[in-house]
């Protein structure tokens, strides 16, 4: 058995489509500060909460710099090599 994720923090929800959205969160394991962007769906034929799915990306906190400039970038419509 893994160790224990500290209670996720919610952070922000960006609509995808009608039945996805994705959200960022923050949560902390192993004692390493995380962060969870991860796609969430509504099951089909259900109004209920939208579940997790394997969709997304888990990474250290210290990593954001870097996914934020690239997210800049790709916002810009450039490339960077």
């Amino acid at each position: 058995m893994g160790a224990p994720v500290t209670a996720s923090t919610l952070i922000a929800t960006v609509v995808k489509n009608n039945v996805e959205e994705v959200r960022i969160s923050l949560a902390t394991f192993n004692g390493f500060d995380l962060v969870d962007i991860r796609t969430f769906a509504r099951l089909i034929g259900t109004d209920g909460e939208p579940m997790p799915t394997k969709r997304g990306v888990c990474l250290s906190r210290n990593r954001l710099p870097e996914l934020i400039q690239a997210l800049i970038q790709a916002q810009e419509g450039g490339a960077s090599c």
